[in-house]
């Protein structure tokens, strides 16, 4: 039986999500930016959180870790560099698993946005945990000297099934599509895209969740192996990894 997924906005951008297994009723918070509208999205629909997986230690992503374990008594698990700001009863890294219900999570350490950064990537529910690696359109700010740590998580989420669906960390669509329309203008996938994201902002529409085929088609980043993208940033001819790197430069600017 599938996981049941409920993605949603917390605090101004961020992502919550939850995953939910209908056999064993457990359910796992993924970060848990703010506890109060964390537990409130699970009791609107019956479910009672039992697990917590933490991508990366950053506070906007841990700071209601805490309240929502003593709610629940959930089991939290995470990156070793998360311990300071999450009470974590398993540390957990690269080849490790996790289960939810019948579920089964590999871990991958995917580094770049911070140094501890995880991935939970469940192949049989076909949905992977990114947190700030990817959003849609768009890939999370990289840490100083960290450009090639970041292009190599990247390139591994990437290479998953284009079915399998990305709950990344934030909602930053419209502001990614933009900026992702000024470098690959021709690309009719990415100008549909950007008309969809237009009209979810003016809805007040959460879109934290995306597809890896969809990324594939229309996430300059994804697409940084590709002649267009390295004209768009002068990099003709250059390998992948320093396309990327200038177009992220090129995004922090933009």
């Amino acid at each position: 039986m599938p996981l049941d997924l409920h993605v949603f906005r917390t605090l101004s951008d961020n992502a919550g999500a939850l995953l939910h297994d209908p056999a064993s009723g457990a359910c796992a918070a993924v970060d848990v930016p703010d506890a109060g509208e964390v537990l409130a999205a699970a009791r609107a629909r019956g479910w009672t959180i039992s697990d917590v997986f933490i991508t990366h230690a950053h506070h906007d992503h841990t700071q209601g870790v805490a309240a929502v374990k003593q709610a629940t008594g959930a089991r939290v698990v995470g990156p070793e560099d998360a311990r300071a700001a999450a009470p974590l009863d398993r540390v957990i890294g690269e080849g490790d698993t996790v289960s939810l219900g019948q579920e089964t999570f590999e871990i991958w350490h995917t580094p770049g946005h911070s140094d501890g950064h995880l991935s939970y990537i469940g192949l049989g529910s076909k949905v992977a945990l990114v947190g700030d690696v990817v959003f849609v359109m768009g890939c999370g700010r990289v840490q100083p000297g960290q450009m090639d740590a970041m292009w190599t998580s990247l390139s591994r989420i990437m290479a998953l099934p284009g079915d399998i669906r990305l709950v990344g960390g934030h909602d930053y669509t419209l502001a990614n599509a933009r900026f992702a329309r000024s470098v690959d203008p021709s690309n009719a996938a990415l100008s549909a895209r950007f008309a969809e994201a237009e009209t979810a902002k003016a809805e007040g529409r959460f879109w934290a969740l995306t597809t890896v085929a969809e990324e594939q088609a229309t996430n300059p980043f994804f697409r940084a192996g590709e002649g267009a993208l390295a004209a768009a940033v002068g990099r003709v001819g250059a390998p992948a990894a320093q396309v990327f790197a200038a177009l992220r430069e090129a995004k922090n600017k933009f």
